[in-house]
């Protein structure tokens, strides 16, 4: 009889647990198509103190929010500093353009369909092009670290670095940030509030340019894209912009490490002058050994290097 009691409470406890968990909103329900749009998942029961776990490896622990359309399914990565028991924050990642529901699981409990939101498509989210940050021009397309680049798209704002301020076209969002290749790419000049350049064709426009400072020293190919707040998220890039690098990856922008000088000038015709050329980034090539200096057919083989010599020697 005991046992029996105690199996009706388990069971009275799970159904209990499962009708505590609801969800009663999601917003914004539209986004970019290349992620990073910020979904806030309003409700009741999601773990709260529990989201730190000692075992990283457990993928039924906390809040699971999957987006799923007819073909597709899609982790929503969740925002454990702005989740507790009410509110799940997440944010997407690059999905095609179509219609998904939004899924919800606590600690391995799916949340039932009957408890997600009042009318299903309240707990929907779809990707859209009128709502995604473009980029349709980069200028320039390579340069050494540290270039500035201009980027011309349908941008959205003009308002960076304020939490009040709309847009001069009446539009309430923000860039939050820029990279390149991973790298914050930096939209105000050093030391000072002031924008490099970040406006919009006109007041009625949604279209602009945007520039921007690479940190990086990275020295190959890479790609630039921003991150808008409010519906927007990450920018696309429109595929022209793309080329193939000798490595057989696409990518909008090439890094270049600089030779600014070499010296001596003259050296025997035989071979064995040892060259010091002179420049910057040398050190951040990806193959340091595929440095080399070439004149009326005569290569030199590289001996040392750092971030602004190397040494060479004619190898003739």
């Amino acid at each position: 009889m005991e046992v029996k009691w105690k199996a009706a409470a388990l069971v009275l406890a799970l159904w209990c647990c499962c009708d505590a968990l609801r969800v009663t909103s999601v917003s914004p329900r539209r986004g970019s198509v290349n992620g990073a749009t910020r979904l806030t998942i309003q409700g009741d029961g999601f773990a709260q103190e529990r989201q730190f776990q000692l075992n990283p490896v457990d993928d039924m622990f906390g809040n699971r929010v999957t987006l799923v359309s007819n073909t597709l399914s899609v982790p929503c990565d969740v925002e454990r500093d702005s989740t507790h028991s009410n509110q799940i924050m997440c944010y997407t990642r690059p999905m095609p353009y179509d219609y998904y529901e939004i899924h919800v699981s606590v600690d391995g409990v799916p949340i039932p369909d009957n408890s997600m939101c009042r009318y299903s498509w309240l707990c929907s989210f779809t990707t859209v092009w009128y709502l995604t940050p473009t980029i349709e021009s980069l200028s320039p397309v390579s340069g050494p670290p540290g270039t500035l680049v201009t980027v011309y798209g349908r941008i959205f704002t003009d308002v960076y670095g304020s939490n009040t301020d709309l847009s001069s076209n009446g539009i309430n969002a923000r860039f939050l940030r820029s990279y390149m290749g991973g790298m914050p790419c930096e939209l105000l000049k050093p030391n000072s509030d002031e924008r490099y350049n970040l406006q919009l064709v006109s007041e009625s426009s949604q279209m602009g340019y945007m520039s921007c400072k690479m940190t990086g020293t990275f020295v190959g190919h890479q790609n630039l894209s921003y991150i808008l707040d409010a519906d927007f998220g990450r920018s696309q890039a429109v595929k022209k912009l793309y080329r193939v690098s000798a490595l057989g990856k696409l990518s909008m922008f090439q890094t270049f490490a600089e030779v600014t000088g070499v010296f001596p000038s003259e050296g025997s015709i035989m071979g064995g002058t040892l060259l010091t050329a002179q420049g910057r980034f040398l050190t951040k090539l990806i193959n340091q050994h595929a440095l080399s200096l070439e004149a009326c057919r005569v290569k030199f083989r590289v001996w040392t290097m750092t971030e602004s010599h190397a040494r060479l020697q004619n190898t003739r």
